[in-house]
């Protein structure tokens, strides 16, 4: 009887501790989804985006603006531009979309382009993660790989990074260890046997980065 209930005692004991080590776990590895207290009506960032390949470079910008702001939903305008390649001719595009993003989550729930719905807003993440932490974002879930600080918005600002990789191009990205927000990004494309380096740099906002 007494080997019963101290075998009964070990297996209760074994199970807590399993449980605790995967509470640990799941925190670390995918963070709690909380609003970001700067998020409010009419936050921006903008971004200077340098394009440059052989021979030449194009300077243009980049924001998102928080146009709508109720409960737990945030309507997102985003004016951008891209890169099209046609025949070894590399042409400047720009475009603009409209997402309603669950602020919690960071899901997006309606977009002007379907194919993102779904998908995680890519402009900020959660700001309780460490290295190695798994972060989702339009682009996947993929684990933090390193800490950086970058001078930007002139000033000193530490940053998680992340680190994608495909077979055509490669993209890095800075997030604000603060406030979460996406201050730097680095695109490398190949296209057509030509390398296009895009940097986007923050360069104003008004959104409080001093939490």
């Amino acid at each position: 009887m007494k080997r019963k209930t101290m075998f009964t005692v070990i297996v209760i004991v074994v199970i807590i501790a399993a449980s605790l080590a995967l509470g640990i776990y799941l925190c670390t590895q995918f963070p709690k989804m909380t609003k970001p207290s700067w998020l409010k009506l009419g936050t921006y960032m903008t971004y200077e985006q340098f394009f440059a390949w052989t021979g030449h470079n194009e300077t243009e910008y980049m924001t998102w603006n928080i146009t709508n702001l109720k409960d737990d939903s945030a309507d997102l305008r985003l004016t951008s531009h891209g890169i099209n390649v046609t025949d070894g001719d590399v042409v400047i595009t720009s475009g603009e979309g409209n997402w309603a993003i669950n602020t919690l989550t960071r899901e997006i729930v309606e977009s002007s382009d379907p194919n993102y719905i779904g998908k995680k807003n890519p402009f900020w993440i959660e700001t309780n993660v460490i290295i190695g932490s798994t972060v989702d974002t339009l682009y996947g879930a993929i684990d933090i790989s390193k800490s950086e600080s970058i001078n930007v918005l002139e000033q000193q600002r530490d940053c998680w990074v992340i680190e994608y990789g495909w077979q055509t191009a490669t993209m890095k990205r800075w997030y604000d260890k603060a406030s979460g927000i996406a201050l730097k990004i680095q695109v490398v494309l190949h296209r057509q046997d030509i390398t296009i380096e895009i940097t986007e740099t923050a360069v104003q906002t008004n959104a409080d980065l001093e939490l």
